[in-house]
């Protein structure tokens, strides 16, 4: 894989002269380890694969930070450096102009950890002249791999492959093993098998984040390659290296891995924060580093969901920390998260020493970031939708709703789903307008469009049964044609 990351970065130093495409697989804008591994892990499966583009056209993994906030990923460093990557071989998305790609009509885009563009963080959105929004480049998107919930609107164009498991790096292990099984080479297994162990927490049943799915694809590779470390082991020191919070300032705190979710003009950043809570509100100056946090980043509130471990169980414990100058925001932010379900956090509400933050801890500690992100982007939804098309009434109605302490955010989104201006236009702009149809119309008007071709409708090669003798037996004939590493 060094070789394709050599010459994959060489071409964005030529500003890709010479190709009229240009394929970029895009992790998501947290780039923490499985977000990082899937890129990098896809992007070489399609530069191997029929699936790349035809005609030498470069495919560019691209991690979705500016460079000069990888240093914050600790674990994601060590396991790059375990395997071998030279950090010079990556390319960070200030590096290159997918705006400009995209209005060149260059730009093939597959999405891996995440399932729908939002706007790029703020230290990018000047940073290139064409630069607007990501939503902007929905329609070069030509295939998703994701294991969150689905928010994208439907596409005939765009094959979406999403399912329920810890770790994104799952769903690219089956791909490639599927498919191109001759390709995996120990430093590829290691970045894979590293995701998953961390995603999964080792796959210990107790913390129950890690699905047979999972399971299968980490003993396949534990069997193909019996080198690779033990998992516990290798956990716990990635695990370290992502809580290894020494030295760090509170924006980088929350910069180490964050993402943020949109309703309108309404940003609000979620951040996994690795400490206790009482730790964090004791930070000096804290609500004035927030309110510094959410200034320079055009953010309307902050989230802080603390990670911390029980001394005595060791079993992981969640808090909350709610920020924002407006009460208003803070209001209407925290009702969402009080009554979201599916699964409910559990949140119960802690004092805190600081006028603009609320704290809560939460009961439940299966409700992850993952699982709060689309109530957030629900209810944002929502609450755009209703400022759209109903002006200062949708207002005073969504104030009125929120004095009633039983109304679920569930039902107001099933009431007024939100709409899909953006994707529908970019949509129909590629697919033809007799192509698509009224999909737009009739999702406004209440009635839902096609489910996408995915993995949950229509299944996933391994559904029916993975034949690991067969695969094992084909890697034994490979190795006697040539060297498992010949694939760098």
């Amino acid at each position: 894989m060094n070789d394709f990351l050599v010459s994959s970065s060489a071409a964005v130093k030529t500003s890709f002269h010479g190709y009229q495409r240009v394929h970029v697989v895009l992790g998501s804008e947290s780039c923490d380890l499985d977000s990082a591994v899937s890129t990098l892990a896809m992007a070489y499966f399609l530069s191997r694969t029929s699936s790349g583009l035809q005609g030498g056209s470069p495919v560019l993994p691209v991690l979705n930070i500016p460079r000069s906030d990888f240093h914050l990923r600790a674990d994601v460093l060590l396991l790059l450096r375990e395997a071998g990557v030279a950090m010079e071989t990556l390319v960070f998305r200030d590096e290159v102009d997918l705006a400009r790609l995209h209005g060149d009509r260059r730009l093939v885009l597959t999405l891996v950890d995440h399932n729908v563009l939002h706007e790029p963080p703020a230290d990018l959105m000047t940073h290139f002249l064409f630069f607007s929004t990501d939503s902007d480049l929905e329609g070069a998107v030509v295939e998703v791999i994701d294991h969150h919930q689905l928010q994208r609107a439907a596409s005939f164009a765009c094959p979406v492959t999403i399912e329920t498991v810890a770790s994104c790096a799952t769903l690219v292990t089956e791909r490639i093993l599927s498919r191109a099984p001759e390709i995996l080479d120990r430093q590829l297994a290691l970045l894979l098998y590293g995701a998953m162990v961390v995603d999964s927490v080792n796959l210990s049943p107790q913390v129950g984040k890690g699905t047979v799915k999972d399971s299968q694809m980490v003993r396949l590779l534990q069997t193909l390659f019996p080198d690779l470390p033990h998992g516990g082991a290798l956990y716990s020191s990635l695990h370290s290296a992502k809580f290894d919070l020494s030295g760090l300032s509170t924006d980088q705190i929350l910069l180490k891995d964050m993402k943020v979710v949109a309703g309108g003009d309404v940003r609000v950043s979620v951040s996994s924060v690795f400490m206790s809570l009482d730790s964090f509100l004791c930070r000096k100056n804290l609500q004035q580093d927030l309110r510094l946090f959410c200034l320079s980043r055009r953010l309307d509130a902050a989230v802080a969901m603390t990670i911390s471990f029980n001394a005595q169980s060791d079993e992981p414990v969640r808090q909350l920390a709610l920020y924002s100058s407006s009460s208003p925001y803070r209001q209407q932010i925290s009702h969402a998260l009080l009554n979201a379900h599916g699964p409910a956090p559990c949140l119960s509400p802690l004092s805190s020493p600081y006028k603009d933050i609320l704290a809560y801890h939460q009961g439940n500690a299966l409700a992850s970031r993952r699982k709060l992100l689309p109530v957030l982007a629900r209810f944002l939804s929502d609450w755009w939708h209703r400022e759209v098309h109903c002006g200062a009434d949708g207002e005073e109605e969504l104030e009125d709703q929120l004095d009633q302490p039983d109304m679920m955010t569930s039902d107001l989104a099933e009431e007024h789903p939100p709409h899909v201006y953006s994707a529908s236009r970019h949509h129909r702009r590629r697919l033809g307008a007799e192509d698509y149809g009224s999909v737009e119309e009739d999702y406004c008007g209440g009635m839902m469009p096609p489910a996408p071709v995915n993995s949950l409708v229509d299944g996933c090669p391994l559904d029916g049964g993975f034949n690991q003798e067969a695969l094992l037996e084909k890697f034994s004939r490979m190795g006697g044609v040539e060297e498992r590493g010949s694939g760098q």
